[in-house]
C-alpha cells in the first residue's frame, strides 16, 4: 500500500473524490482540491453536458464571440 499523497499547500493528507468520473484529490485539512492534467476540461465537459448543449455553465460568463 502507499502512502497517502501530500497537499502541496499544507502538507496534510489528501483524499479522493470521484466527480461525474474524474477522480480528484482534496485536502483533509485546508479543502483545496487539486487537479491531474485535462481534469479540469473533462470536469467542465461533463458538467456542461449535464446542465445544457448551450455549452456554457449557469454563472459562467460565455468566451468572448460567442452568443
Amino acid at each position: 500500500m502507499s502512502d497517502p499523497m501530500k497537499c502541496p499547500k499544507c502538507g496534510a493528507e489528501m483524499r479522493t473524490h470521484q466527480r461525474n468520473g474524474v477522480t480528484i484529490e482534496q485536502c483533509r485539512k485546508c479543502h483545496g482540491i487539486f487537479l491531474d492534467r485535462g481534469e479540469l476540461e473533462q470536469l467542465i465537459g461533463r458538467e456542461t453536458s449535464f446542465f445544457g448543449s448551450d455549452g456554457v455553465l449557469p454563472g459562467v460568463m460565455a468566451p468572448e464571440g460567442r452568443d
